[in-house]
């Protein structure tokens, strides 16, 4: 399933959170968005400085990550 934001469709990626904190570096692979901000959310109240990256090592924008989530959950057909 591919996602479209602002009528601009995009391919799905496989996400990376990656984090730094207290014991070392984490790599995380997620092909869930909701997974990799909650992994994100997680690993941030626990002391790590995380992020989410796509698989060539780009910075994901969080907040365009959330809105491109509630906008597909709000076009799903209700049941």
């Amino acid at each position: 399933m591919s996602l479209v934001i602002r009528n601009v469709r995009c391919e799905p990626v496989s996400i990376v959170v990656k984090a730094e904190g207290p014991s070392g570096r984490a790599k995380i692979h997620s092909d869930g968005p909701k997974h990799a901000l909650g992994l994100t959310q997680y690993l941030r109240t626990i002391g790590y400085n995380a992020w989410i990256e796509d698989t060539k090592g780009n910075e994901i924008d969080e907040k365009a990550l959330k809105m491109a989530i509630r906008s597909r959950h709000e076009d799903a057909p209700s049941s």
